[in-house]
């Protein structure tokens, strides 16, 4: 509700909601109510009205491939809530459903659309950096505050490892996705650790991990992803990628006027909700699919390229679970 209604309500001339989901009735009213929508709680009734042109997918990724496949079966267009799914065998029962259907399939990487990461691609194709060499990306989370939501506890579906993979896709797929997207190769190999760091929830979901790619063009990435960092510590991403000919840095700005400190830690003011909910990129990501919608252009980014983000995660959480390097699929031995 933070970032895609946003979104929309900015393209209120292109779009508007016709109907929202959610199993929380009061959640599906409280979105549906600013636009005079319908508010359902079973996604499958909502389907079949006969005035959805697309459907957004917010939902945790265990419950995608069943929402793809129900809204290509209506034939509705979707744009679908990263990561794609929870394993290659959904993201490829997803893909084969809207194939057959005929509908549009566009998975939600926020990032492409971010202004930071846009700048780093366009360097890089202008050659900037020349032959990209290395690139790393890291992210920086504190736990959530008291009142939000508590991701990788026992109370959320985030910690459950029969849920969730962790950190290394619920977020870490965004640094999967900007690898590839920034060394421009195959990737052939990955190593990685990971970490459960909540005390209260030592047999849980990873809530840390470092990965380390080697790519079939010579290129390594590396990526480090912590999610529980105290809640005094601002959220922070940054990117570096190194070439033949130059460097290049995309990081958070310090973008809190006021820091307040008291015994107990350091208050930002609102520097989550800047910092990890970047109101144009959602605008951006919004535009693109529709024009894709209308004919105007094909869809900014193919849902294979977010499988394969799902390949590389999924390659590292066997990589951290094995303590071995994880080769990929098609990958020269």
């Amino acid at each position: 509700m933070r970032a895609h209604l946003p979104a929309m309500r900015t393209l209120r001339d292109r779009v508007t909601l016709a109907a929202a989901a959610d199993l929380n009735r009061d959640l599906a009213e409280k979105a549906a109510a600013p636009w005079g929508a319908a508010a359902y709680v079973d996604y499958r009734e909502m389907l079949r009205r006969d005035d959805l042109d697309a459907v957004m997918i917010a939902t945790p990724e265990f419950s995608h491939q069943a929402q793809v496949e129900a809204a290509a079966a209506a034939g509705r267009h979707v744009l679908c809530e990263k990561p794609m799914a929870n394993s290659l065998a959904e993201a490829d029962a997803m893909l084969g459903a809207c194939e057959r259907a005929g509908v549009l399939f566009m998975v939600a990487h926020s990032r492409r659309f971010t202004r930071r990461y846009m700048e780093v691609r366009a360097a890089i194709d202008r050659g900037d950096v020349g032959t990209v060499r290395l690139v790393r990306e890291n992210e920086r989370r504190p736990r959530p505050q008291a009142g939000h939501t508590r991701y990788y506890t026992p109370e959320h579906w985030s910690g459950n490892p029969t849920l969730s993979h962790g950190a290394v896709l619920s977020n870490g797929v965004h640094e999967m996705d900007l690898l590839r997207w920034f060394t421009g190769g195959q990737a052939v190999a990955v190593l990685a650790e990971h970490r459960v760091t909540v005390a209260t929830n030592t047999k849980g979901a990873p809530d840390f991990i470092t990965i380390t790619i080697r790519f079939a063009n010579g290129a390594i990435a590396s990526a480090e992803v912590h999610n529980n960092l105290p809640q005094s510590y601002p959220a922070f991403h940054q990117c570096e990628v190194y070439g033949s000919r130059g460097a290049i840095r995309a990081k958070d700005l310090e973008l809190a006027p006021v820091t307040r400190y008291a015994e107990t830690g350091a208050e930002f003011p609102e520097i989550r909700e800047v910092l990890l909910h970047n109101s144009a990129a959602y605008t951006r990501e919004w535009a693109a699919f529709l024009d894709a919608v209308e004919g105007r252009a094909p869809l900014p980014m193919p849902a294979t390229e977010a499988r394969a983000a799902i390949e590389l995660a999924l390659a590292a959480s066997e990589s951290a679970r094995t303590g071995e390097t994880v080769r990929l699929a098609g990958a020269r031995a």
